[in-house]
């Protein structure tokens, strides 16, 4: 008999449907909060009249400047790593995802420490330049441009990486054909190149300002009134639940229309040349332009990477700060074991959703889509919808079965974060293994014998263990990093890198802040070294 269909498809829809409901929760319970506020217009005349269009302006022009940083950067250096072939070009491809090692926050520490007008090195740059009689303008770190230059050098990797991607899996055919019809490296790449990778760098710059939006860490240190910022002083300075819940509101609207924008301007765009049959030739250059591309390559891990760590270091070594082994030891094992646990809650709502996007009907696929914009969110929207559900379950219990509960600062809530901010971190690349497996593959292992659970475990793990990989690695480096949703939600006693870190700066202790602050950098990047062995595994 021919196994039934029917059962496995609505239990894989059920369960999808059950995950994808626990994502949103935190975003619904910030909706009604924000809707039950908009029956009051007093709050929001209020905040239009005070403060909500400084905060809403110095949000949108953070995003652009840091959107222009990474397009102008991550694009062209993509381009250039993909398409040519010059010296050290595969030690600047390696090196390309350094600066996703460093948090935004942790740049801003490290550059503040330097170039703050009172930092070592803007008065340095002061005393050289006066001596042949240049005055150097005041630079404040501490503003808009700032910020917006801090988030561009640690979001630029978003928009390159993805762009690489995209360029290397082209058709080796349709540009060899651009070339021996004459055309040069340059309109390759605006007249075929760009438009063929237009998926992934639209999707780069989608998760550069999404990631903008949700940042707390750098804008906070820079003092820097975002609405990031605004909804913490409303909700938790002030205790002003209304504004709050409207600012996260306003927030959460925005990604949604961004979200709906950047999959409307792909229309039915895919990505070129998934499975190519070779691989183009790269343009050959040498001498000064190969000299100039190098350089040009090396802007983002230098930036973004190098020259941080050493500052960090410099900050350290000045203020005689000693590392605190025993702390470090304890707040990097605190660390790596809430990445890993986010890893094993991720991962499988990932797998289940996934198989729910390939076999499923598109209402449930919009629903997926929804459940993504909890990445968009920042980490206090977050907190603050998981604590509204928190104390509503705590007041039911004492009321309806009488017990004694508190859900406010637990792991069980802080894992809950973690799933709704970085549920399309693993999603992303078990939705692309997925797609890269053939429906008549399926077909033939059945027309085998094989059942469902068969097929999963013989063919689908085996091809997406590099997908798998992936996914797990970079869940794990995004909660390593994360910090708004640790520092609300996390277990009384309980300190992470970045927890620790963002308390010894907001003291101005940055030497001391120093160490947590490598350690964080070192803890993350020794998976990302492995993202690209596996991602490469994975396209094979």
């Amino acid at each position: 008999m021919k196994p039934n269909p029917i059962s496995p498809n609505r239990a894989l829809v059920l369960a999808s449907v059950t995950l994808v409901v626990a994502i949103i929760l935190p975003l619904a319970a910030v909706a009604v909060f924000g809707l039950k506020a908009l029956m009051s217009p007093a709050v929001l005349l209020a905040l239009a009249e005070s403060v909500l269009l400084e905060y809403t302006l110095n949000t949108i022009a953070i995003s652009v400047i840091a959107a222009g940083i990474a397009l102008g950067l991550g694009l062209p250096g993509a381009w250039m790593i993909a398409a040519y072939d010059f010296p050290g070009r595969r030690l600047l491809d390696w090196a390309l995802i350094l600066p996703m090692a460093m948090p935004a926050y942790v740049l801003a520490y490290a550059y503040t420490d330097a170039l703050d007008p009172s930092g070592w090195l803007y008065r340095d740059l002061i005393q050289m330049l006066a001596a042949v009689g240049i005055a150097l303008p005041r630079i404040d770190i501490r503003s808009v441009a700032g910020a917006g230059l801090i988030m561009g050098l640690a979001l630029s990797p978003y928009v390159a990486l993805l762009s690489k991607t995209a360029f290397e899996e082209r058709q080796a055919g349709s540009f060899d054909a651009a070339r021996a019809m004459g055309l040069s490296p340059a309109q390759i790449f605006f007249r075929l190149a760009l438009p063929l990778a237009r998926p992934a760098w639209i999707a780069g710059l989608a998760l550069v300002i999404m990631e903008c939006w949700a940042d707390y860490g750098t804008v906070a240190f820079f003092s820097v009134p975002t609405l990031s910022t605004g909804l913490f002083k409303a909700w938790f300075n002030y205790g002003d639940r209304s504004s709050a819940a409207l600012i996260g509101m306003l927030m959460l609207t925005v990604m949604l229309l961004l979200m709906w924008f950047e999959m409307r301007s792909r229309g039915r765009a895919a990505w070129a040349a998934q499975r190519p049959s070779g691989r183009a030739r790269r343009f050959v250059v040498s001498g000064k332009r190969a000299w100039a591309m190098g350089m040009f390559c090396a802007i983002l891990p230098i930036f973004g990477f190098v020259i941080p760590a050493g500052l960090l270091l410099h900050a350290a070594i000045t203020a005689e700060a000693v590392p605190q082994t025993g702390p470090l030891f304890y707040q990097a094992i605190t660390t790596i074991s809430l990445g890993a646990a986010a890893v094993l809650v991720i991962l499988p709502t990932a797998w289940v959703c996934g198989y729910a996007l390939r076999n499923g009907s598109s209402w449930l696929g919009q629903a997926v889509r929804i459940a993504s914009v909890g990445y968009a969110m920042p980490g206090l929207v977050v907190a603050v919808g998981l604590l509204a559900w928190s104390g509503l379950f705590t007041e039911l219990a004492d009321q309806w079965l009488n017990w004694r509960v508190a859900l406010a600062s637990t792991g069980a809530l802080l894992l809950g974060a973690y799933l709704t901010r970085f549920f399309v971190v693993g999603l992303g690349p078990i939705e692309t293994g997925l797609g890269r497996i053939t429906r008549s593959l399926d077909w033939s292992a059945s027309g085998l014998g094989l059942s469902r659970l068969q097929v999963f475990l013989r063919v689908h793990v085996p091809l997406m263990r590099g997908a798998m990989g992936v996914a797990a690695l970079l869940v794990f480096v995004d909660v390593v990093k994360e910090l708004p949703a640790t520092l609300v939600l996390r277990p009384f006693n309980l300190e992470t890198l970045a927890v620790s870190a963002h308390h010894l700066a907001a003291d101005e202790l940055l030497g001391q802040a120093a160490w947590p602050s490598l350690t964080m950098a070192v803890v993350a990047l020794i998976p990302l070294l492995v993202v690209g062995p596996l991602s490469g595994r994975s396209q094979q």
